[in-house]
């Protein structure tokens, strides 16, 4: 696997800014399995989202002994409607100062050969879904004064890729929805970030790709998420992680799109009064 420098995190600084609650939707195994653990090592109670309950009270059950959290398993496919409406109903009684979109990702597929079935729960999924939930738990981050928003997105999301039209597209939403948020939100103290996710090896991955493949130069998940949880306590807007074709200038496009975004903030004020 591909070796990623790991971001100095201050996690007492995390807790309290964070917790006492964390929701991951997304959360029973890779990326989202990773965030549950380093958070539950912090002290941070989760609730657990996917459709396999089974596998998240396993999760949690694992977690709350170690490190004596608090946990919720709630069975949801976000591909639903309405799944992120009842993901804020599960959380409605908790103090929760972070939410994390970790929604996975359907097979490849040829657009003009399927039907639309695939598409349509993309958009579900890493659209409707992220809307609903990012705007109930947003309020509340309002309210409280502090929160944090983690979108994991994908390199994917950067531009246009061969069967991959409908994920690519809902990713590029997940981008320029976070980074948006964090424009409009940054100086109020809720921190949001886009996780412009690689390939990782994560049991996702190895489902997915054929015997053989070359694994080489993937991703470590948990060095991804640790980055993630850093990178938003940092108040970056984007983090690039990205290993195809044009990947020597992920780190000049993180700042240009930082600056971007600064520049806009700035510009949007002469409108606002401040």
């Amino acid at each position: 696997m591909r070796d990623l420098p790991q971001l100095p995190l201050d996690k007492a600084a995390f807790v309290k800014k964070y917790g006492p609650w964390a929701v991951i939707a997304g959360a029973s195994e890779g990326t989202g399995e990773c965030f549950a653990r380093e958070l539950a090592e912090m002290g941070i109670n989760l609730v657990l989202v996917s459709r396999r309950e089974e596998a998240l009270k396993a999760l949690g059950e694992a977690l709350k002994a170690e490190h004596g959290i608090e946990y919720r398993a709630v069975a949801q496919d976000l591909t639903e409607d309405g799944a992120g409406l009842r993901i804020l109903e599960a959380a409605s009684d908790i103090d929760v100062g972070l939410y994390i979109s970790n929604a996975g990702a359907d097979a490849f597929n040829r657009f003009f050969e399927d039907d639309t079935s695939a598409a349509h729960r993309l958009v579900r999924m890493n659209v409707s879904t992220l809307i609903d939930a990012s705007n109930g738990f947003g309020r509340k981050f309002l309210e409280r004064g502090c929160g944090g928003l983690i979108v994991m997105a994908s390199g994917a999301g950067l531009g246009g890729q061969p069967n991959l039209a409908m994920y690519s597209a809902t990713k590029a939403f997940e981008i320029n929805f976070a980074e948006s948020l964090w424009a409009e939100y940054n100086e109020r103290g809720i921190d949001v970030i886009a996780v412009a996710a690689p390939m990782m090896k994560t049991p996702m991955l190895l489902r997915t790709v054929p015997e053989g493949f070359d694994l080489s130069q993937v991703y470590d998940p948990g060095e991804v998420t640790h980055n993630a949880l850093a990178g938003l306590l940092a108040g970056e807007p984007i983090q690039i992680l990205f290993s195809g074709p044009s990947s020597k200038d992920v780190a000049r496009l993180e700042v240009e799109r930082k600056e971007r975004l600064i520049g806009f903030v700035e510009f949007n004020k002469t409108f606002t009064g401040g």
